[in-house]
Parts: structure tokens; C-alpha cells; sequence
């Protein structure tokens, strides 16, 4: 019999299965993200109490499978509650982030920084402002533990290195970056401009700590184009469109 593992997880998505099952999809601090049945959980008043919402952080006990395929989940302990987003637009954020991170990684490919991540931009909605600018940051940093982030610094093709007023223009699909003499003619491709102030914001984002992006206030133009920049490089890499979106649209950006 397969010895049982316990990682701490973040429950991303869950959906009931016959009687009285769920499968779970969940991402984990050492396995990557997984997916598990839960036998009896909807009548569990012990193994999975309160715990099996998306947004909770839990310790997830389960036995693996040597194959790809479900593993079985044992039992969980609450670590923090899927009912500690106090107003809407916080859950909303949060249902967000999460959303994102399951669409875009694929399963039982171990990456902790991208668990750290997501555990750190959920913590600091439980007791900060749901703000854009921290929604940026969180995004552009998503693609880089993902390995889609493109770099700012210089250009793709010439390497000619971007000053702070510098122009230029983002190749969403390839996510490269190029200067104005650089950038390619075809029109199958999908090709963006950017100011010299909005590269450099997408270029602060990459570091700058989610609970400093949180308080910060940023040019209102640069923001809403990091915005539109960062939609369109994550786009190729989502396999299907973000429900969660649609309750996020209807609040205002702080």
C-alpha cells in the first residue's frame, strides 16, 4: 500500500462527484499541483470539515499514484479559511489569483515559488486593500514563475538596452520585446506599443514585493496600460477563458 504524504496546499477548484465524493484540484508547497477524490467528503464531519473550499490553505494528507491520475485524499487540516476575505472585492481578487494559477500550471509539476506566491497575495488580501497596482504585480510575477515573462530591459533583436523614455513594442505571443526599428511588419502577429514609463513600470513589477505593489500608487496611464500589456501576454497561455473575471470587472481599480 502507498504510504500517505502530507504538503501544504491551497484548494483551487472542487467539484462534487457521485453521492457523496468531490474531486479536488489543489495546488501544494513541494508536488506541484494535483488533483484527488475525496470519498464521502460531503458527509465528512471530521476529515474535510470546512476545509475543501477554493481559497483555503490547508495541509493536505493523500496517498500519490505511481501513474498520473487522481490521488486519494485522506483528511485535511484548516490552516486558513476560505471565510477570511472580509468584503467582495477581496473574495473577487482572490477567486482571481487562484483561477489564474490553475488555468495557467500544469499538474504534478513541482514549482514552490509559484505555491509562495499565491500564498502571499492571498495572506495580504486577508488583511490589506484589494488594490491594481498589487493586482499587477501579482500577475507579472505569475509569468515569470510560469516562464512566460518576457524580459524589459532590451530589445529582442538589436539588444539595444531601454532607457526610462524609450518606446516600444511587446510581441504578446512570442513575449518578446522590441524597439520601434525592430519591430516586426506582419500583421498576423499580435503586436502592442508601449510607452517608455509603462515598460519600465512592467519592469518594476517583476520585483517589487506584492505588499509594497499593494500601497503603492502608480501614473494612472501607465497602470491601465501594464494592464493591457499584461492581459495580452498571459492570454496565450490560458487554456480556456477565466470565469472569475466577470465578478472582477464589475469593481472599480482603487
Amino acid at each position: 500500500m502507498v504510504q500517505s504524504v502530507a504538503h501544504e496546499a491551497i484548494i483551487l477548484r472542487v467539484r462534487s462527484y457521485a453521492e457523496a465524493d468531490k474531486i479536488v484540484t489543489f495546488l501544494t508547497d513541494q508536488a506541484g499541483k494535483l488533483t484527488g477524490i475525496a470519498k464521502g467528503a460531503k458527509n465528512s464531519k471530521r476529515r474535510f470539515a470546512n476545509c475543501l473550499d477554493p481559497l483555503a490553505r490547508v495541509c493536505m494528507h493523500y496517498r500519490p499514484r505511481p501513474v498520473p491520475g487522481l490521488v486519494f485524499l485522506e483528511r485535511c487540516e484548516l490552516r486558513r479559511p476560505a471565510t477570511s476575505y472580509s468584503d467582495p472585492q477581496r473574495l473577487a481578487y482572490g477567486q482571481y489569483l487562484v483561477e489564474l494559477v490553475d488555468v495557467l500550471t500544469e499538474e504534478a509539476q513541482g514549482v514552490p515559488e509559484l505555491f509562495h506566491l499565491l500564498d502571499e497575495a492571498l495572506n495580504l488580501l486577508v488583511t490589506g486593500p484589494a488594490t491594481a497596482p498589487f493586482l499587477r504585480a501579482f500577475e507579472m510575477q505569475l509569468l515569470q514563475q510560469a516562464g512566460y515573462g518576457p524580459q524589459f530591459t532590451e530589445c529582442s533583436r538589436c539588444r539595444m538596452v531601454f532607457g526610462a523614455a524609450t518606446d516600444a513594442v511587446l510581441d504578446l505571443e512570442h513575449s518578446a520585446v522590441f524597439c520601434s526599428s525592430c519591430s516586426p511588419r506582419s500583421t498576423q502577429r499580435s503586436l502592442l506599443p508601449v510607452r517608455g514609463a509603462t515598460l519600465k513600470l512592467l519592469l518594476d513589477l517583476k520585483q517589487l514585493p506584492l505588499y509594497e505593489a499593494q500601497a503603492q500608487r502608480f501614473d494612472s496611464t501607465a497602470l491601465s496600460e501594464t494592464a493591457l500589456a499584461l492581459s495580452g501576454l498571459l492570454a496565450p497561455h490560458l487554456r480556456r477563458p477565466l470565469r472569475s473575471l466577470t465578478v472582477l470587472r464589475q469593481f472599480a481599480a482603487p
